[in-house]
């Protein structure tokens, strides 16, 4: 046919577009312009032939798109991957299994899901499972894309440097799997919004699974100030179509469960196990007492400590030369006895045991046959373990081992965070001094902790080292704060010999880099919103002394928050003189004091910090500051440091502001806290730590 032709025969079907335009025909039949499938369609409508000669056209498009197109580098098809790398877990084997896999129970949300799919296909989609561990969110996808787009290209991003690559130059037909979305968040680069809306845009389906415990504190509203640390995160996952998947069938599940347990033993066996089917098929409790009964006290140490380092952030396998450094606090002195050597070889042959269907407590890992590059922890029990330990940071060791081997920037960077929010803030510097090419948000992250304590040279280095590759505003705006700190830091320093306050005022000027001074200049020039504020930040710190003069002042506002703080703290007496001496606010709160029981927490307060604490285990933030704000009221300081050892959002600040309002707790003990945090005893670490701060 010549070109006039195709257009005649094009006129017809206007509807079409613009599909057979004379540029993308004319390259596509040199070769120098690929032949898409809507191209294809397009040709064949206008050709003149029979129905059996268009399937065979068809039949040959197919093959070579199946073999000769070109996907993302280190991409393969849908239906060519395999399970267990793309993190469905190993199955319990019977006897007479041969495949890899169980049969699929299929699931409520199927229908849904595989509509999402299908119409991604066309339009692109962000589709995110959301559970707990071994609940069958990875399997699920996987049946559903191999349902949908089997012979679509599959990339499994490692980092989310390899996401930045495919979005550069997106390829068509790509389902970009991101299992385990947590490990992407808090990334080094980071992953946004822009980035997934982009490869949606060129029509990839993005597919995903994330925790429940991590899907819930990145999801809630913020109801208090101050920075917002999953704001990124919140946008990137308001764009995805949620499909939560539970650990307990549903009635209808159950049916297909018991129709398939009469062919497939391993549904059977997992039915019989009275826990959750995917969880059961994942040999979920037979790993759980593997580890509760391990036979030696080094192969307990060595899944601990693997699920610790899950619980910082690290994300990576696990090489032998860590796990041998990692567990030394893990033991007893007894137990220490033996050579070092000789540990992993305890350790090992049990962490690594197959159980009953091929699952293990520890499994090797690699990417290459032969080359082993560590050992990774089964989910669920990771989970389990960080359930049953949450309160427990820790030990020396496992830092340390850590932070000389771990070098994947995103596994630094969550360890990093983690060491912040525990108040091991030496840990916090090392690993982001670690961070290779480090980015604007690790320079700024570093300078916050050298300010903090009193390292303001180094603070102005840090941000001017940075300023030479990057020119954001974030930076230059902190080093303008950074010098007007300095400037007001050398002012104060010279006082400190004669004004035992001053020492105490430029601890407070360090460690929230001028705010509460900034609020007491505006109070004392009348601004009522800023006097207000002031009070609020008074109570948060803590800072009865101050809340006393405010209150003296006739300021109504802080003499109700002191009344209140008074009365949780259990000091009675002072409320009382305060009563006495006309204090109004004292009054009606000593009043209530005493009209009620206050021999201890009664219950009902005992079931709300209980219900508080199941919340925050389940990744509530806002229970979280809630608990730690109920805690702080109650006095409970040692609940406090507990929750500082969980990395609870919030503790931290809470756990100082209930020292601060002790008046007993000297002021170089709560220096030392603010600026150097704690040893693994909850100790405050020396200033000068041997061997510097790390």
């Amino acid at each position: 046919m010549s070109w006039g032709d195709l257009e005649e025969a094009e006129s017809g079907w206007a509807h079409r577009g613009r599909e057979l335009g004379r540029g993308v025909v004319s390259d596509a039949l040199i070769g120098t312009g690929p032949i898409r499938q809507s191209l294809l369609e397009s040709l064949l409508a206008a050709w003149p032939l029979s129905d059996g000669m268009r399937g065979e056209v068809r039949a040959a498009w197919h093959r070579l798109d199946a073999h000769v197109s070109s996907g993302p580098p280190g991409a393969g098809r849908c239906r060519d991957a395999a399970p267990r790398t793309l993190g469905i877990h190993a199955a319990i084997r019977a006897n007479e299994s041969v495949s890899e896999l169980p049969a699929y129970v299929g699931r409520d949300f199927d229908d849904h899901l595989r509509a999402v799919i299908t119409k991604g296909a066309a339009d692109g989609c962000f589709v995110l499972m959301v559970g707990g561990s071994s609940t069958g969110k990875t399997r699920s996808l996987y049946e559903a894309i191999l349902a949908v787009v089997p012979d679509w290209w599959l990339l499994h991003p490692a980092d989310t440097a390899d996401v930045l690559r495919a979005a550069e130059n997106p390829t068509e037909k790509t389902v970009l799997w991101l299992d385990e979305l947590q490990n992407f968040f808090g990334a080094d680069p980071p992953l946004h919004r822009a980035v997934l809306d982009g490869l949606r845009r060129a029509g990839t389906i993005i597919v995903g699974t994330l925790w429940s415990e991590e899907y819930l504190p990145r999801t809630a509203l913020r109801r208090t100030a101050g920075a917002d640390k999953y704001a990124s995160d919140r946008r990137l996952l308001d764009t995805a179509t949620v499909i939560d998947v539970h650990a307990a069938l549903s009635d209808r599940e159950r049916e297909k469960a018991l129709a398939l347990a009469s062919t497939d033993s391993r549904i059977r066996e997992a039915l019989e196990a009275g826990t959750g089917l995917s969880q059961a098929l994942a040999g979920a409790p037979a790993l759980v007492r593997w580890w509760e009964h391990a036979p030696n006290p080094y192969a307990r140490a060595v899944i601990t400590a693997a699920a610790d380092a899950r619980r910082l952030g690290v994300g990576a396998p696990l090489p032998e030369p860590l796990l041998r450094e990692a567990i030394e606090d893990y033991l007893d002195p007894a137990d220490l006895a033996a050579p070092p050597g000789s540990w992993l070889g305890e350790a090992l042959p049990h962490a690594t045991t197959k159980l009953k269907g091929g699952v293990t407590a520890l499994a090797p890992w690699a990417r290459r046959p032969g080359a082993p590059e560590g050992y990774m922890i089964a989910d669920f029990l990771a989970q389990h373990i960080r359930r049953v330990s949450r309160t427990s940071c820790p030990p020396a060791s496992l830092w340390a081992a850590l932070l000389a081997h771990v070098t994947t920037p995103d596994d630094l960077r969550r360890l990093a965070a983690s060491a912040q929010s525990r108040m091991r803030y030496r840990y916090a510097e090392a690993a982001l001094r670690r961070l290779p090419e480090r980015n604007d948000l690790t320079a700024l992250d570093l300078a916050h902790l050298l300010t903090r304590q009193d390292r303001l040279a180094e603070a102005i280095d840090t941000i001017d080292r940075r300023m030479t590759i990057s020119l954001a505003p974030e930076l230059r705006d902190r080093r303008t704060e950074l010098q007007r700190l300095q400037r007001r830091a050398d002012a104060l320093r010279p006082l400190i010999p004669t004004q035992p306050r001053a020492a105490h005022a430029l601890d407070e000027l360090l460690a929230d880099s001028g705010d509460l001074s900034d609020l007491r200049e505006r109070a004392a020039a009348g601004d009522t919103v800023a006097a207000e504020a002031l009070v609020d930040r008074l109570v948060d710190r803590g800072r009865l002394d101050e809340l006393r003069e405010h209150a003296d002042r006739g300021h109504g506002y802080a003499a109700e928050q002191l009344a209140d703080l008074l009365a949780a703290h259990g000091r009675t007496d002072e409320l009382r003189t305060r009563a006495e001496h006309g204090d109004e606010a004292a009054t009606r709160r000593y009043n209530k004091l005493i009209d009620r029981d206050t021999t201890g927490p009664d219950a009902a307060v005992t079931r709300q910090v209980d219900a508080l604490r199941a919340r925050v285990d389940a990744g509530d933030e806002d229970a979280a500051r809630e608990l730690t704000a109920l805690l702080f009221e109650l006095g409970e300081a040692d609940a406090l440091l507990a929750e500082v050892n969980a990395g609870t959002p919030g503790a931290v600040d809470r756990y100082l502001a209930l020292l601060t309002a002790r008046e007993e707790t000297d002021l170089e003990t709560l220096h030392l806290l603010r600026a150097w945090g704690i040893d693994e005893s909850g100790r405050p670490v020396p200033a000068s730590p041997p061997g510097g701060p790390w």
